[in-house]
């Protein structure tokens, strides 16, 4: 692929999510003591440092990947996220370069790996390790790693994780003598499979991190790419007597707002969708319908199909109480396995910037959002992670999506410190 996908679609049926009747709940878990598992709290993504790695026509990846001007991740930067007031990185890392690899290259990239993250350690931030399947190459997307726990690609997955959760713990036994540094491993982004067809891959892939590493802290999810409804699921009995593990849920509700114009998502033909959802659907019908005759000929069936969705998004009266329900949710399944608030990661969140979030209304929607977003996750005691820092796509939150510093107004939204949140450039 010749460009970054912007973010892979979400799940229609998650929208509904809020609405669902309670599951049915499995055995409590033993509280975990909260040492083991470090305390996270206002993170962001970084997706162009080790993300979505360039891929030759012949497919083959650059040597050493990551190394092109795209995926510059300074000191500078760093720093520029420390002095806003985050406190993590959720570190994405694409699996490709790493399974491509002969044993050579793979080490010489496992090495790189682990100096980003002490880098990052360095300048004051905790980390989580995304293991991160792109859609760069076929044979490394995130369909082709989960076709089963027997499955060869998936397989050979296990191997990335048991190496790397091993390296990542030999840096903890290095860095221990001066701190205990806040660094955790998430096992896979966003599987794209059913909460069923995930749970014996999550088995075998904690196997496979408790196999190179017996007590780091280890983020694991639900499956469903993360919904929040997937975690309700979860079988947590191979996990629950392990006291360094994190939850992760990702939360992009309403996706008619937060993903209007995404190449591949029901919501791409959407225009000036607001959030709350407004009393009357016809400025949306509106703007949609001179979008779709733009995109090529008008095609009736498309637009009536949208103005269909855009009506009921305006009845649904969608607003910050229906997001809190999707919070009230994961609280609950929390409490109910006695974990403690901070084992509960929203790993990630954002909204597509277009030609409409740009205007002063449309603005003013997205800062609302990410306020929202962000302060409910704080309220029921969350650790949050924004999606991302920099990069094409339209989801970067650094200001003109380059940064290195924070425009006042997403800064503001994300509780960021106001006088560190759009630092002089170099």
């Amino acid at each position: 692929m010749s460009a970054l996908p912007s973010r892979r679609a979400v799940l229609l049926p998650l929208a509904g999510l809020a609405c669902l009747a309670p599951a049915v709940l499995s055995a409590p878990a033993p509280a975990q003591p909260a040492s083991a598992i470090p305390v996270f709290r206002r993170g962001i993504g970084v997706s162009h440092a080790m993300g979505w790695a360039e891929v030759a026509e012949d497919g083959s990846y650059a040597d050493p990947p990551f190394s092109g001007p795209r995926f510059r991740f300074d000191g500078h930067q760093r720093r520029a996220i420390r002095a806003a007031g985050f406190d993590f990185v959720r570190l994405a890392v694409d699996v490709g370069p790493f399974l491509a690899a002969d044993a050579a290259r793979r080490a010489r990239i496992d090495r790189f790996l682990v100096e980003t993250v002490e880098a990052l350690l360095d300048d004051g931030l905790g980390v989580v390790v995304d293991l991160h399947p792109s859609d760069m190459h076929p044979a490394y997307t995130p369909t082709a790693l989960t076709g089963g726990a027997a499955a060869p690609g998936f397989l050979a997955y296990l191997g990335l994780v048991t190496r790397t959760a091993a390296n990542l713990a030999a840096l903890v036994v290095r860095r221990r003598p001066v701190s205990a540094p806040r660094l955790a491993f998430e096992l896979m982004n966003e599987p794209e499979v059913s909460q069923a067809a995930w749970q014996p891959m999550l088995e075998a892939a904690y196997r496979a991190a408790r196999q190179g590493a017996a007590t780091l802290p280890l983020v694991l999810g639900g499956g469903e790419q993360n919904a929040a409804a997937s975690l309700e699921a979860l079988d947590l009995r191979p996990f629950v007597n392990d006291p360094a593990v994190l939850y992760t849920f990702h939360s992009y509700e309403p996706w008619q707002f937060t993903h209007q114009g995404v190449q591949g998502n029901p919501a791409f033909p959407f225009d000036a969708v607001p959030y709350p959802a407004p009393a009357t659907p016809q400025a949306m019908e509106r703007a949609t319908a001179a979008r779709i005759a733009g995109l090529r000929p008008a095609a009736p069936r498309d637009a009536a199909a949208a103005a269909d969705a855009l009506r009921r998004y305006s009845r649904s009266g969608f607003d910050r109480a229906a997001l809190d329900a999707i919070f009230r949710r994961v609280s609950a399944w929390r409490q109910a396995r006695k974990l403690p608030a901070h084992a509960i990661l929203l790993g990630e969140f954002g909204v597509r910037l277009t030609p409409y979030l740009r205007t002063d209304e449309g603005a003013a929607a997205r800062t609302r959002w990410l306020h929202d977003m962000r302060n409910l996750a704080e309220e029921h005691g969350f650790a949050w992670a924004a999606w991302t820092y920099v990069g094409s796509g339209g989801f970067a939150l650094a200001e003109d999506e380059v940064g290195p510093g924070f425009d006042p107004a997403t800064g503001g939204a994300l509780g960021l410190t106001a006088s560190a949140a759009k630092p002089k450039r170099p």
